[in-house]
């Protein structure tokens, strides 16, 4: 399940995060890049823009209010096809940091 692409495909990646100020710096962090990023802020859509775009990679942020990172994972793991995209935790959290694997992602960014 690797991330390997052909020459002219960008990356698709799929953003998961309730902050407006968070989804902004990711656009513009990745912008002019070789990624097509979607964004979502609210994570009970997820599922509906994991469908329609078709990520290689979602990222998902772990301190949201009304569903955690983990929570959201569940749900869109419940509504995708196939292998599906790979998904990778978004945390300050140092704990969440050490139970990526086990709440199922498959790798993790930490912003200390």
């Amino acid at each position: 399940r690797g991330l390997a692409l052909g020459m002219s495909e960008k990356l698709r990646i799929l953003y998961v995060d309730d902050s407006a100020v968070q989804l902004d710096a990711f656009r513009r962090s990745l912008a002019g890049g070789e990624y097509e990023i979607c964004t979502v802020s609210n994570p009970r859509e997820a599922p509906e823009q994991l469908q329609r775009f078709a990520p290689a990679l979602v990222v998902i942020d772990y301190a949201m209010p009304h569903m955690n990172g983990g929570e959201c994972l569940q749900l869109l793991k419940r509504s995708q096809r196939g292998d599906g995209p790979r998904y990778y935790l978004y945390t300050t959290d140092a704990d969440a940091f050490r139970r990526h694997r086990e709440m199922g992602f498959d790798g993790v960014l930490m912003l200390k």
